[in-house]
């Protein structure tokens, strides 16, 4: 019941929690989920040292700070990768490539008034997928009001 009351805690103060076990179920980690910061620094760390950068994807998004063995953590680290890998996927466009980061930060942060670095990563592919669509929902507005204003002003 307490582990209950520990998690229910957890998901108030960070929102979705993952929960994360070894193969054999004797080790478990909660985690929070990346904000899109934390994965920016990631995707820097990863250019150099996979590796580092698996573990440090890890420890920051850990909950309890206890000493967990490497091979874990490397796991666990590429379990939050994939569930990156999910929230990333949408219907409007594909995921933005690493030069489009910046621009779709900015989309969010003009639509939704947020800082988006401060998202976390299915917060972000949410939001960004909902700025596309009224960005295209915008310019198929715009794009019917010029088409009646040049025929009404052609018609005549």
């Amino acid at each position: 019941m307490t582990d209950e009351i520990f998690i229910q805690n957890l998901k108030e103060k960070y929102g979705q929690i993952l929960k994360l076990t070894s193969d054999n179920q004797s080790i478990t980690a909660y985690c929070k989920k990346p904000t899109f910061e934390i994965y920016l620094k990631y995707q820097n760390l990863y250019k150099d040292n996979p590796h580092e950068a698996i573990l440090f994807l890890f420890k920051e998004c850990l909950l309890e700070k206890e000493n967990y063995n490497d091979e874990f953590m490397l796991a666990s680290g590429n379990s939050i990768i994939e569930i990156i890998k999910k929230d990333s996927e949408f219907n409007i466009d594909s995921t933005p490539q690493k030069d489009e980061f910046k621009k779709s930060a900015a989309l969010i942060r003009y639509a939704f008034q947020v800082d988006p670095y401060k998202l976390t990563m299915d917060e972000f592919y949410k939001l960004l997928e909902e700025a596309l669509w009224l960005q295209k929902h915008n310019d198929n507005r715009m794009e019917n009001t010029m088409m009646a204003a040049f025929a009404k002003t052609f018609s005549n």
